[in-house]
């Protein structure tokens, strides 16, 4: 019987080498982008062995580690820390800790397969115990089953109730209101696939896109009571070309493992273009006969998708122009604009600016270290950034990589001297021998002879997507 190992790493590189690495040599390789997605899984496969990278977004592995040895039912479960950290860095969150090990992440095929090979022996699991962790996972899917909507017996369903008639403004509405695509496209797609399963009763959807907050092409599957196999996922992945897979819903151990697309008795599929270019794939696949194929029905769905994935695609395109800024978000009432009357403070209004400051290389960040680093690294550039200013100015933080502030400076020549100053500050912190890059774009706060520090915001923002590596602060 193959050894089963699930792989956790938010690296689709590194997760995408090991599943390789391990599937020729006969391993069962289940592969995930993040720790939540792993604790599900363990319970679905009882896998004999986990390797998991250290430093990823949310929950790291040391901290998927403590809670995997916290868990009684999955406790003996042995884990590989395999990380980009050196040793030393590892041995302080492991030392405790039952059975783990740590390899440092290089060119070390042979290396980590034989010490995958060593944990395994030395901490063998039993079939008992692998059937514990499956049967844990069934009873938990049958409790779920009987919460079926009963109104004799009072019993509140679980699924969402299927109106297989689509109401054209009701489905409308209810796309319009998950037009945020300033969220990952996770989340974005984790709130439309309930919304599609309302209204068609397919087994599989299958999404693919372009994952611009990796650059690769990624395909996102919502499945629903059965099992996709590895040669499927592989067939989806090279179908779209993708370089990953990302699975949602959970699922029982006993359903039926589909193989093919043969096994599928309905299947539609959209593809959808914008100015010549690909901007989305999407397919329905059903076990049975499905209650879907009124050509109504696949024209008003296929109208509302392509506006939903033109209007993620625009949008997530200008984002990624935009150095991942935070695109729309204006001042809001976190500035007391009371502290700027000019009788109060000799402060006139032509003398004020706003400025937004940004960490151009956010994306690196975030994809090296783990969000209490990310807290960390926010909170010292916070600290910097207070210490320049003078007491009637302000400041607030309004994204994840983003400030607002209105400064005062007799000129633009001033005020581009006071950015400079905090860039320059800021410039020279260090996270990890991480260099901390900011670029910041500024406008005065009278616009067309009035004042109007909202239009001055977006000034500012259209002056800080000009910005580049040599000119970092742009006035407008």
């Amino acid at each position: 019987m193959a050894k089963k190992l699930i792989i956790i790493d938010d690296s689709s590189t590194s997760l995408n080498f090991l599943k390789t690495l391990f599937a020729k040599n006969s391993w069962e390789v289940y592969g995930v982008n993040s720790a939540s997605e792993a604790m599900d899984l363990i319970y679905d496969v009882a896998p004999d062995l986990i390797i998991t990278d250290a430093i990823m977004p949310h929950v790291g592995g040391f901290q998927f580690l403590k809670n995997v040895r916290s868990n009684e039912k999955i406790s003996k479960i042995p884990i590989i820390i395999y990380s980009v950290l050196p040793e030393e860095n590892a041995k302080f969150y492991i030392r405790e800790q039952f059975g783990e090990y740590f390899l440092t992440k290089n060119d070390n095929s042979d290396e980590i397969l034989n010490l995958a090979e060593n944990v395994i022996q030395k901490h063998p699991l039993s079939e008992e115990y692998k059937e514990d962790i499956l049967m844990d996972e069934l009873y938990r899917s049958k409790a779920s089953n009987e919460q079926i909507k009963n109104e004799e017996e009072n019993i509140v369903c679980d699924e969402p109730e299927k109106d297989l008639t689509i109401n054209r403004e009701k489905l409308e509405y209810q796309f319009k209101e998950k037009y945020n695509f300033s969220y990952s496209d996770e989340k974005i797609f984790s709130e439309i696939f309930p919304l599609l399963y309302k209204i068609l009763d397919y087994n599989l959807c299958v999404i693919s896109v372009d994952y611009f907050e990796k650059n690769e092409k990624t395909v996102f599957c919502d499945i629903r009571n059965i099992i996709l196999s590895p040669i499927f996922q592989k067939f989806l992945i090279e179908k779209f070309k993708a370089s990953n897979i990302v699975l949602y819903k959970k699922y029982a151990p006993n359903l039926k493992m589909m193989i093919n697309e043969d096994e599928f008795l309905s299947k539609i599929e959209f593809n959808f273009e914008y100015k010549g270019e690909n901007i989305a794939n999407i397919m329905f696949y059903s076990i049975e006969k499905s209650k879907w194929q009124t050509e109504e029905n696949k024209e008003i769905l296929e109208e509302i998708l392509f506006r939903f994935f033109k209007a993620r695609y625009v949008n997530k395109k200008v984002s990624k122009n935009k150095k991942d800024g935070f695109a729309g978000k204006y001042l809001t009432d976190k500035i007391d604009l009371n502290i700027f009357n000019k009788a109060e403070n000799n402060i006139a209004r032509e003398d004020m600016y706003t400025c937004i400051l940004e960490i151009a290389n956010y994306g690196e960040l975030r994809e090296n270290f783990g969000q209490e680093d990310l807290d960390v690294i926010n909170s010292k550039i916070s600290e910097k950034i207070i210490e320049t200013l003078e007491k009637e100015e302000q400041i607030y933080k309004n994204g994840e990589d983003e400030y607002t502030a209105v400064i005062y400076a007799k000129d633009s020549k001033h005020a581009l001297y006071k950015l400079n100053s905090i860039v320059n500050i800021i410039g020279k912190i260090k996270y990890e021998n991480t260099d901390i890059q900011i670029i910041a774009g500024a406008s005065n706060c009278i616009v067309n002879g009035e004042y109007n520090i909202y239009e001055a915001q977006k000034n500012a923002r259209e002056a800080l997507e000009s910005t580049n590596n040599t000119e970092k602060v742009i006035i407008k």
